[in-house]
């Protein structure tokens, strides 16, 4: 992941979570879910524009944190990226982690704006 994306760990990116979804809206994500995120035309950070430019696609699972385990902050989406294909180029594995906090939470589902910025990680949190 770092040599041949020239990743670090702690680089932020901004993404859309769920391609099937507007980027502005707020979705029901559900616990295992599979999710293929993007980055968005309107992605403006130098850094990001030159190593995850708009148009790369990630791979990976939405899961919840509740009270029941332990988050104080009230419920949180996270989703787990382990997987990515920039434009013109071949997947590879990554690990790229979104948490964001839920507007709400209902039987193991959470809802949550489509469109949150996530970072590397050099091992799942």
């Amino acid at each position: 992941m770092r040599e041949n994306l020239r990743w670090t760990d702690g680089d932020r990116f901004s993404v859309v979570l769920d391609d099937r979804h507007a980027e502005r809206e707020y979705v029901w994500f559900t616990a295992g879910e599979e999710v293929v995120g993007i980055v968005p035309k309107s992605a403006s950070d130098d850094r990001q524009r030159q190593v995850a430019p708009p148009g790369t696609r990630f791979y990976g699972r939405a899961y919840y944190l509740s009270e029941k385990m332990g988050r104080a902050d009230g419920p949180a989406l996270v989703v787990r990226y382990d997987r990515v294909k920039l434009p013109g180029q071949d997947e590879q594995p990554v690990c790229f982690v979104v948490e964001t906090t839920a507007d709400a939470f209902k039987d193991g589902r959470v809802k949550s704006s489509n469109r949150s910025s996530g970072y590397v990680v050099n091992r799942w949190p």
